[in-house]
Protein backbone atom coordinates (compact mmCIF):
# COMPACT_ATOMS: atom_id res chain seq x y z
CA UNK A 1 0.00 0.00 0.00
CA UNK A 2 1.22 3.22 -0.63
CA UNK A 3 1.54 6.24 1.42
CA UNK A 4 -0.22 9.10 -0.35
CA UNK A 5 -2.81 9.70 2.64
CA UNK A 6 -0.64 9.16 5.56
CA UNK A 7 -1.29 12.51 7.07
CA UNK A 8 -4.45 13.37 5.36
CA UNK A 9 -6.93 12.79 8.69
CA UNK A 10 -4.53 14.52 10.87
CA UNK A 11 -4.85 17.38 8.95
CA UNK A 12 -7.98 17.31 8.31
CA UNK A 13 -8.58 17.38 12.37
CA UNK A 14 -6.58 19.94 12.62
CA UNK A 15 -8.03 22.38 10.07
CA UNK A 16 -11.66 21.71 11.11
CA UNK A 17 -10.28 22.43 14.85
CA UNK A 18 -8.08 25.77 13.44
CA UNK A 19 -11.55 27.17 12.21
CA UNK A 20 -13.55 26.24 15.54
CA UNK A 21 -11.31 28.20 17.43
CA UNK A 22 -11.29 30.50 15.41
CA UNK A 23 -15.05 31.59 15.42
CA UNK A 24 -16.43 29.60 12.36
CA UNK A 25 -20.20 29.28 14.23
CA UNK A 26 -20.73 25.83 12.55
CA UNK A 27 -18.15 23.20 11.77
CA UNK A 28 -19.29 19.20 11.12
CA UNK A 29 -16.30 16.88 11.25
CA UNK A 30 -16.94 13.37 11.04
CA UNK A 31 -15.30 10.25 9.66
CA UNK A 32 -15.26 6.51 9.40
CA UNK A 33 -12.80 3.36 9.98
CA UNK A 34 -11.43 2.16 6.85
CA UNK A 35 -13.18 -0.35 5.15
CA UNK A 36 -11.84 -4.06 4.86
CA UNK A 37 -10.61 -6.37 2.42
CA UNK A 38 -13.40 -8.44 2.37
CA UNK A 39 -15.64 -5.06 1.83
CA UNK A 40 -13.16 -4.13 -1.08
CA UNK A 41 -13.21 -7.58 -2.32
CA UNK A 42 -16.79 -6.99 -2.69
CA UNK A 43 -17.02 -3.30 -4.06
CA UNK A 44 -14.88 -4.53 -6.91
CA UNK A 45 -16.56 -7.21 -7.77
CA UNK A 46 -19.89 -5.13 -7.64
CA UNK A 47 -18.26 -2.78 -10.43
CA UNK A 48 -16.36 -5.39 -12.10
CA UNK A 49 -13.01 -3.51 -12.13
CA UNK A 50 -10.07 -3.00 -9.12
CA UNK A 51 -9.75 0.40 -8.14
CA UNK A 52 -6.52 2.85 -8.84
CA UNK A 53 -4.50 2.54 -6.14
CA UNK A 54 -5.29 5.70 -4.82
CA UNK A 55 -9.10 5.41 -3.90
CA UNK A 56 -8.29 1.71 -2.57
CA UNK A 57 -6.07 3.49 -0.28
CA UNK A 58 -7.94 5.86 1.02
CA UNK A 59 -10.62 4.09 1.52
CA UNK A 60 -9.25 1.42 3.34
CA UNK A 61 -7.46 3.87 5.41
CA UNK A 62 -10.80 5.88 5.98
CA UNK A 63 -14.29 4.66 4.73
CA UNK A 64 -15.95 7.88 4.84
CA UNK A 65 -15.08 11.63 5.83
CA UNK A 66 -17.43 14.18 6.01
CA UNK A 67 -16.17 18.36 6.62
CA UNK A 68 -18.46 20.70 6.34
CA UNK A 69 -18.45 24.70 7.76
CA UNK A 70 -19.77 27.95 6.75
CA UNK A 71 -18.85 31.28 7.82
CA UNK A 72 -20.30 34.12 10.29
CA UNK A 73 -23.98 34.80 8.82
CA UNK A 74 -22.90 38.69 8.00
CA UNK A 75 -18.87 38.65 7.33
CA UNK A 76 -17.04 39.79 4.06
CA UNK A 77 -14.41 37.97 2.34
CA UNK A 78 -11.90 40.22 1.10
CA UNK A 79 -8.79 40.99 0.08
CA UNK A 80 -6.42 41.72 3.39
CA UNK A 81 -3.33 42.36 1.20
CA UNK A 82 -3.52 46.19 0.73
CA UNK A 83 -4.01 48.84 3.35
CA UNK A 84 -7.04 48.97 5.44
CA UNK A 85 -10.26 50.23 3.64
CA UNK A 86 -8.36 50.20 0.22
CA UNK A 87 -8.58 48.03 -2.49
CA UNK A 88 -6.00 45.91 -3.86
CA UNK A 89 -5.52 44.92 -7.48
CA UNK A 90 -7.90 42.18 -7.18
CA UNK A 91 -10.69 43.11 -9.25
CA UNK A 92 -14.02 43.30 -8.08
CA UNK A 93 -15.13 40.43 -10.51
CA UNK A 94 -12.14 38.09 -8.35
CA UNK A 95 -13.74 38.78 -5.00
CA UNK A 96 -16.89 38.26 -6.45
CA UNK A 97 -16.41 34.72 -7.31
CA UNK A 98 -16.34 34.14 -3.79
CA UNK A 99 -19.61 34.76 -2.77
CA UNK A 100 -21.68 31.96 -1.26
CA UNK A 101 -18.97 30.56 0.22
CA UNK A 102 -19.05 27.24 2.17
CA UNK A 103 -16.57 24.33 3.48
CA UNK A 104 -17.69 20.58 2.64
CA UNK A 105 -15.22 17.95 1.41
CA UNK A 106 -15.03 14.20 1.95
CA UNK A 107 -15.46 10.80 0.19
CA UNK A 108 -18.03 7.87 1.12
CA UNK A 109 -17.23 4.20 0.09
CA UNK A 110 -21.25 3.87 -0.04
CA UNK A 111 -21.05 6.60 -2.89
CA UNK A 112 -18.58 4.51 -5.44
CA UNK A 113 -20.01 3.83 -8.20
CA UNK A 114 -20.71 4.57 -12.18
CA UNK A 115 -21.97 7.90 -13.16
CA UNK A 116 -25.06 7.49 -14.95
CA UNK A 117 -25.59 10.27 -17.15
CA UNK A 118 -29.31 12.46 -16.70
CA UNK A 119 -28.51 15.59 -18.97
CA UNK A 120 -30.20 16.30 -22.33
CA UNK A 121 -26.67 16.71 -24.59
CA UNK A 122 -27.01 13.25 -26.54
CA UNK A 123 -22.75 14.06 -27.54
CA UNK A 124 -22.01 14.04 -23.70
CA UNK A 125 -19.15 11.83 -22.79
CA UNK A 126 -20.68 10.27 -20.34
CA UNK A 127 -23.29 8.75 -22.87
CA UNK A 128 -20.85 7.06 -24.79
CA UNK A 129 -19.02 5.09 -22.01
CA UNK A 130 -21.10 4.49 -18.74
CA UNK A 131 -17.94 2.99 -17.41
CA UNK A 132 -15.55 5.91 -17.82
CA UNK A 133 -16.72 8.27 -14.57
CA UNK A 134 -16.74 6.31 -11.39
CA UNK A 135 -18.18 9.23 -8.54
CA UNK A 136 -16.57 9.20 -5.30
CA UNK A 137 -18.69 11.90 -3.35
CA UNK A 138 -21.61 14.39 -4.54
CA UNK A 139 -21.74 18.21 -2.74
CA UNK A 140 -24.10 20.05 -1.55
CA UNK A 141 -26.24 20.50 -4.67
CA UNK A 142 -26.07 16.53 -5.51
CA UNK A 143 -23.26 17.33 -8.07
CA UNK A 144 -21.08 14.16 -8.52
CA UNK A 145 -17.17 14.57 -7.56
CA UNK A 146 -15.78 11.60 -9.94
CA UNK A 147 -12.63 9.98 -11.90
CA UNK A 148 -12.23 9.56 -15.11
CA UNK A 149 -11.31 6.36 -15.70
CA UNK A 150 -10.49 7.58 -19.31
CA UNK A 151 -7.60 9.99 -18.23
CA UNK A 152 -5.48 6.82 -16.31
CA UNK A 153 -6.24 3.61 -14.98
CA UNK A 154 -3.81 4.18 -12.22
CA UNK A 155 -4.21 7.44 -11.67
CA UNK A 156 -6.91 8.84 -13.11
CA UNK A 157 -8.31 12.81 -12.66
CA UNK A 158 -10.44 14.14 -10.78
CA UNK A 159 -13.73 16.18 -12.22
CA UNK A 160 -16.79 17.68 -10.32
CA UNK A 161 -19.93 17.31 -12.82
CA UNK A 162 -22.72 20.21 -12.97
CA UNK A 163 -25.80 19.28 -13.83
CA UNK A 164 -26.87 22.63 -14.61
CA UNK A 165 -24.35 23.30 -16.71
CA UNK A 166 -24.01 19.64 -18.34
CA UNK A 167 -20.46 20.57 -17.83
CA UNK A 168 -17.63 17.96 -16.53
CA UNK A 169 -14.69 20.62 -14.89
CA UNK A 170 -11.51 19.25 -14.34
CA UNK A 171 -10.45 20.02 -10.84
CA UNK A 172 -6.79 17.60 -10.27
CA UNK A 173 -5.03 15.65 -12.53
CA UNK A 174 -5.40 12.96 -10.05
CA UNK A 175 -6.75 11.99 -6.55
CA UNK A 176 -3.87 13.14 -3.98
CA UNK A 177 -3.46 16.48 -5.85
CA UNK A 178 -6.97 16.94 -5.89
CA UNK A 179 -7.08 16.02 -1.38
CA UNK A 180 -4.14 18.52 -1.04
CA UNK A 181 -5.52 21.02 -2.96
CA UNK A 182 -8.63 20.98 -1.47
CA UNK A 183 -7.09 20.78 2.49
CA UNK A 184 -4.75 23.71 1.32
CA UNK A 185 -8.16 26.09 0.76
CA UNK A 186 -9.07 23.92 4.35
CA UNK A 187 -11.85 22.70 2.41
CA UNK A 188 -13.81 25.25 0.17
CA UNK A 189 -16.38 24.59 -2.37
CA UNK A 190 -16.67 26.89 -5.30
CA UNK A 191 -19.54 26.90 -6.92
CA UNK A 192 -18.42 27.76 -10.52
CA UNK A 193 -14.80 26.07 -10.25
CA UNK A 194 -14.33 27.01 -14.05
CA UNK A 195 -13.43 30.52 -12.73
CA UNK A 196 -10.31 29.55 -10.97
CA UNK A 197 -9.13 26.05 -13.18
CA UNK A 198 -6.97 25.60 -16.17
CA UNK A 199 -6.21 22.64 -17.69
CA UNK A 200 -4.36 20.76 -15.06
CA UNK A 201 -7.97 21.75 -12.54
CA UNK A 202 -7.63 24.18 -9.80
CA UNK A 203 -5.07 26.45 -9.06
CA UNK A 204 -4.01 27.90 -6.25
CA UNK A 205 -2.20 30.78 -7.65
CA UNK A 206 -5.48 32.28 -9.09
CA UNK A 207 -6.45 35.77 -7.39
CA UNK A 208 -8.99 34.78 -5.90
CA UNK A 209 -7.69 31.84 -4.40
CA UNK A 210 -4.74 33.35 -2.97
CA UNK A 211 -6.98 35.94 -1.80
CA UNK A 212 -9.11 33.10 -0.24
CA UNK A 213 -5.98 31.68 1.59
CA UNK A 214 -4.85 35.62 2.83
CA UNK A 215 -8.19 35.87 4.03
CA UNK A 216 -8.76 33.16 5.78
CA UNK A 217 -5.00 33.24 7.39
CA UNK A 218 -6.13 36.49 8.90
CA UNK A 219 -9.35 35.09 10.30
CA UNK A 220 -7.50 32.56 11.99
CA UNK A 221 -5.20 34.45 13.98
CA UNK A 222 -6.84 37.82 14.46
CA UNK A 223 -7.79 37.85 17.93
CA UNK A 224 -10.70 39.84 19.44
CA UNK A 225 -8.44 40.92 22.54
CA UNK A 226 -6.22 42.46 20.18
CA UNK A 227 -8.48 44.92 19.22
CA UNK A 228 -7.22 47.83 20.67
CA UNK A 229 -8.81 50.57 18.58
CA UNK A 230 -11.94 50.91 16.65
CA UNK A 231 -10.10 50.24 13.12
CA UNK A 232 -8.88 47.01 14.72
CA UNK A 233 -12.16 46.18 15.93
CA UNK A 234 -13.95 46.85 12.88
CA UNK A 235 -11.37 45.18 11.00
CA UNK A 236 -12.18 42.24 13.23
CA UNK A 237 -16.03 42.37 12.94
CA UNK A 238 -16.22 42.25 8.85
CA UNK A 239 -14.59 38.35 9.45
CA UNK A 240 -16.49 37.53 12.72
CA UNK A 241 -19.92 39.64 12.02
CA UNK A 242 -21.63 40.94 15.20
CA UNK A 243 -23.67 37.77 16.12
CA UNK A 244 -21.42 37.86 19.10
CA UNK A 245 -22.62 39.29 22.16
CA UNK A 246 -18.80 39.79 23.02
CA UNK A 247 -18.15 41.80 19.98
CA UNK A 248 -21.37 44.39 20.16
CA UNK A 249 -19.87 44.92 23.68
CA UNK A 250 -16.32 45.99 22.67
CA UNK A 251 -18.27 48.65 20.45
CA UNK A 252 -19.70 50.18 23.67
CA UNK A 253 -16.29 52.14 24.25
CA UNK A 254 -16.39 54.19 21.41
CA UNK A 255 -18.74 56.78 19.95
CA UNK A 256 -21.84 55.65 17.92
CA UNK A 257 -20.61 58.33 15.18
CA UNK A 258 -17.39 57.76 14.91
CA UNK A 259 -18.56 53.84 14.56
CA UNK A 260 -20.79 55.09 12.36
CA UNK A 261 -18.06 56.93 10.13
CA UNK A 262 -15.16 54.05 10.21
CA UNK A 263 -18.32 51.56 8.27
CA UNK A 264 -19.32 55.08 5.76
CA UNK A 265 -15.37 54.33 4.49
CA UNK A 266 -16.16 50.97 3.93
CA UNK A 267 -19.55 51.28 1.78
CA UNK A 268 -17.66 53.95 -0.37
CA UNK A 269 -15.04 51.82 -1.22
CA UNK A 270 -17.18 48.52 -1.51
CA UNK A 271 -20.94 49.35 -2.30
CA UNK A 272 -22.02 46.09 -3.52
CA UNK A 273 -21.88 44.64 -0.16
CA UNK A 274 -23.93 47.29 1.27
CA UNK A 275 -26.66 44.81 2.65
CA UNK A 276 -24.17 43.35 5.02
CA UNK A 277 -22.40 46.79 5.83
CA UNK A 278 -26.49 48.14 6.52
CA UNK A 279 -26.43 44.93 9.43
CA UNK A 280 -22.64 45.78 10.63
CA UNK A 281 -24.26 49.90 11.19
CA UNK A 282 -27.31 48.68 12.50
CA UNK A 283 -26.12 46.76 15.26
CA UNK A 284 -22.86 48.66 16.29
CA UNK A 285 -23.71 52.26 15.44
CA UNK A 286 -27.45 52.54 16.01
CA UNK A 287 -28.28 56.27 16.41
CA UNK A 288 -24.86 57.57 15.74
CA UNK A 289 -26.08 57.09 11.79
CA UNK A 290 -30.05 58.20 12.41
CA UNK A 291 -29.24 61.40 9.86
CA UNK A 292 -27.45 58.96 6.99
CA UNK A 293 -30.58 56.73 7.63
CA UNK A 294 -32.99 59.41 6.96
CA UNK A 295 -30.88 60.75 4.09
CA UNK A 296 -31.90 56.58 2.79
CA UNK A 297 -35.25 57.84 2.29
CA UNK A 298 -35.10 60.91 -0.09
CA UNK A 299 -35.83 59.81 -3.68
CA UNK A 300 -32.40 60.96 -5.12
CA UNK A 301 -30.38 58.86 -2.73
CA UNK A 302 -32.39 55.77 -2.83
CA UNK A 303 -32.64 55.77 -6.81
CA UNK A 304 -29.04 55.76 -6.68
CA UNK A 305 -28.92 52.88 -4.31
CA UNK A 306 -31.76 50.86 -5.75
CA UNK A 307 -30.02 51.19 -9.59
CA UNK A 308 -27.06 49.86 -7.76
CA UNK A 309 -28.98 46.54 -6.96
CA UNK A 310 -30.47 46.40 -10.62
CA UNK A 311 -27.24 46.96 -12.18
CA UNK A 312 -24.66 44.75 -9.55
CA UNK A 313 -25.36 40.93 -10.48
CA UNK A 314 -23.76 40.30 -7.33
CA UNK A 315 -25.43 42.63 -4.88
CA UNK A 316 -27.11 41.13 -1.94
CA UNK A 317 -30.97 41.32 -1.75
CA UNK A 318 -33.11 44.39 -3.02
CA UNK A 319 -32.18 47.90 -0.75
CA UNK A 320 -35.59 48.25 0.69
CA UNK A 321 -35.66 45.56 3.01
CA UNK A 322 -32.13 46.58 4.21
CA UNK A 323 -33.05 49.94 4.49
CA UNK A 324 -36.78 49.32 6.84
CA UNK A 325 -34.10 47.19 9.19
CA UNK A 326 -31.62 50.03 9.09
CA UNK A 327 -34.78 52.38 9.96
CA UNK A 328 -35.82 50.18 12.50
CA UNK A 329 -32.44 50.06 14.30
CA UNK A 330 -31.31 53.75 14.36
CA UNK A 331 -33.95 56.13 14.04
CA UNK A 332 -36.83 56.49 16.98
CA UNK A 333 -39.18 54.11 16.64
CA UNK A 334 -41.94 56.39 15.97
CA UNK A 335 -40.06 58.34 13.17
CA UNK A 336 -39.11 54.84 11.89
CA UNK A 337 -42.50 53.75 11.45
CA UNK A 338 -44.11 56.59 9.82
CA UNK A 339 -40.92 56.65 6.83
CA UNK A 340 -41.52 52.53 6.21
CA UNK A 341 -45.63 52.79 7.06
CA UNK A 342 -46.24 55.83 4.34
CA UNK A 343 -43.68 54.26 1.40
CA UNK A 344 -45.81 50.67 1.78
CA UNK A 345 -48.55 51.38 0.75
CA UNK A 346 -47.28 52.84 -2.71
CA UNK A 347 -46.16 49.92 -3.24
CA UNK A 348 -48.95 48.08 -3.40
CA UNK A 349 -50.07 44.92 -5.95
CA UNK A 350 -51.89 46.06 -9.23
CA UNK A 351 -55.05 45.63 -7.24
CA UNK A 352 -54.63 48.34 -4.42
CA UNK A 353 -53.89 45.68 -2.00
CA UNK A 354 -50.73 45.07 0.40
CA UNK A 355 -49.27 41.60 0.02
CA UNK A 356 -48.57 40.23 3.62
CA UNK A 357 -45.00 39.43 3.07
CA UNK A 358 -44.23 42.44 1.48
CA UNK A 359 -45.25 44.23 5.11
CA UNK A 360 -43.27 41.41 6.81
CA UNK A 361 -40.30 42.27 4.85
CA UNK A 362 -40.64 45.91 5.87
CA UNK A 363 -41.61 45.82 9.09
CA UNK A 364 -40.36 42.57 10.95
CA UNK A 365 -37.27 44.61 11.80
CA UNK A 366 -39.69 46.89 14.44
CA UNK A 367 -41.09 44.26 16.53
CA UNK A 368 -43.36 47.15 17.55
CA UNK A 369 -46.76 46.41 18.74
CA UNK A 370 -47.75 49.52 16.64
CA UNK A 371 -47.40 47.32 13.73
CA UNK A 372 -50.17 45.64 14.86
CA UNK A 373 -52.66 48.70 14.61
CA UNK A 374 -51.30 50.11 11.85
CA UNK A 375 -51.82 46.96 9.56
CA UNK A 376 -55.28 46.33 11.14
CA UNK A 377 -57.40 47.73 8.25
CA UNK A 378 -54.93 46.20 5.40
CA UNK A 379 -54.76 42.98 5.87
CA UNK A 380 -56.36 40.52 3.47
CA UNK A 381 -55.85 37.01 1.85
CA UNK A 382 -53.38 34.97 2.01
CA UNK A 383 -52.97 35.14 5.62
CA UNK A 384 -49.68 33.53 6.51
CA UNK A 385 -47.42 36.79 5.39
CA UNK A 386 -49.66 38.81 8.10
CA UNK A 387 -49.38 36.16 10.42
CA UNK A 388 -45.54 36.16 10.60
CA UNK A 389 -45.52 39.83 11.01
CA UNK A 390 -48.50 39.54 13.73
CA UNK A 391 -45.85 37.13 15.85
CA UNK A 392 -42.88 39.43 14.99
CA UNK A 393 -44.73 42.36 15.91
CA UNK A 394 -44.84 41.20 19.73
CA UNK A 395 -48.35 41.50 20.45
CA UNK A 396 -50.25 43.09 23.96
CA UNK A 397 -52.97 40.57 25.67
CA UNK A 398 -55.25 43.03 24.09
CA UNK A 399 -54.44 42.84 20.47
CA UNK A 400 -54.88 39.20 20.95
CA UNK A 401 -58.19 39.36 22.73
CA UNK A 402 -59.13 42.22 19.72
CA UNK A 403 -58.35 40.42 17.05
CA UNK A 404 -59.39 36.93 18.06
CA UNK A 405 -62.94 38.94 18.69
CA UNK A 406 -62.69 40.59 14.87
CA UNK A 407 -63.37 38.85 11.20
CA UNK A 408 -62.51 35.22 10.27
CA UNK A 409 -59.66 37.35 8.30
CA UNK A 410 -58.22 38.73 11.76
CA UNK A 411 -59.02 35.53 13.92
CA UNK A 412 -56.59 33.15 11.03
CA UNK A 413 -53.90 35.84 11.53
CA UNK A 414 -54.03 35.43 15.02
CA UNK A 415 -53.79 31.51 14.83
CA UNK A 416 -51.15 31.92 12.63
CA UNK A 417 -49.37 33.80 14.89
CA UNK A 418 -49.76 31.87 18.06
CA UNK A 419 -48.75 28.84 15.90
CA UNK A 420 -44.92 30.58 15.09
CA UNK A 421 -45.01 32.22 18.38
CA UNK A 422 -45.33 28.67 19.90
CA UNK A 423 -42.55 27.42 17.66
CA UNK A 424 -39.86 30.15 18.55
CA UNK A 425 -41.07 30.57 22.23
CA UNK A 426 -42.51 33.51 22.16
CA UNK A 427 -46.02 33.27 23.95
CA UNK A 428 -45.97 36.02 26.49
CA UNK A 429 -46.48 34.96 30.24
CA UNK A 430 -50.15 35.10 31.07
CA UNK A 431 -52.23 35.51 33.60
CA UNK A 432 -54.96 32.61 33.97
CA UNK A 433 -58.00 34.34 33.23
CA UNK A 434 -56.24 36.02 29.30
CA UNK A 435 -55.24 32.24 29.03
CA UNK A 436 -58.87 31.29 29.58
CA UNK A 437 -60.23 34.02 27.25
CA UNK A 438 -57.59 33.15 24.71
CA UNK A 439 -58.64 29.20 24.58
CA UNK A 440 -62.46 30.42 24.59
CA UNK A 441 -62.07 32.76 21.48
CA UNK A 442 -59.92 30.28 19.73
CA UNK A 443 -62.99 27.38 20.49
CA UNK A 444 -65.34 29.80 19.18
CA UNK A 445 -63.54 30.45 15.94
CA UNK A 446 -62.76 26.62 15.54
CA UNK A 447 -66.40 26.47 15.31
CA UNK A 448 -66.87 29.70 12.61
CA UNK A 449 -64.27 28.44 10.05
CA UNK A 450 -64.81 25.84 6.95
CA UNK A 451 -61.66 25.37 5.76
CA UNK A 452 -60.04 21.91 7.24
CA UNK A 453 -56.93 23.16 7.23
CA UNK A 454 -57.94 26.37 8.94
CA UNK A 455 -59.66 24.13 11.87
CA UNK A 456 -56.39 21.77 11.76
CA UNK A 457 -54.77 24.79 12.57
CA UNK A 458 -56.55 26.27 15.60
CA UNK A 459 -56.57 22.76 16.63
CA UNK A 460 -53.21 22.25 17.00
CA UNK A 461 -52.45 25.70 18.31
CA UNK A 462 -55.00 24.47 21.29
CA UNK A 463 -53.15 21.25 22.00
CA UNK A 464 -49.81 23.41 22.01
CA UNK A 465 -50.82 25.83 24.58
CA UNK A 466 -52.30 23.00 26.32
CA UNK A 467 -49.22 20.87 26.18
CA UNK A 468 -46.80 23.86 27.45
CA UNK A 469 -49.48 24.42 30.19
CA UNK A 470 -51.05 27.63 28.95
CA UNK A 471 -54.46 26.80 29.00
Amino acid sequence: MTAHFEQTLDRLGEIAERLRQSGMPDVEYKWTEGISTVELAALEERLQMTLPASLSELIQRCGSLYLLWSLPQHCIVRDVSGRTGEHSSTSDYELNILEDITGEFGWNHEYISYFTFYGENADSPATTDEHRYLIFNYNGAGDPVLLDLATSSAEPAVFCYDHEQDRFTLLADNLPAYIDTILTLHGLWVWNWMTVTDEHGIQLKSPPLQMWVRWLDTFCNVKLEDAHSLEALIEYTTMHSVDNPVILQAFQSYDPKDIFLAWEQRIQHNPAQFATWFVFIGETAGDGAADWVRSLWEPDTAQAWTSLVKNNFHAVGAFTSPRAYLTARCLPEHEGLAYVCNYLPQHSARDGKLEGYVANGQLHHFHSPEVIDWMRDKVNYPADGWSVLFAESYPTVEQLFDWLSDSELHQKIVAGALEVMIKKGRVPSLKADALNTISNLLQASLQRVMLKKDKRRIEAVLEQLSDLGLC
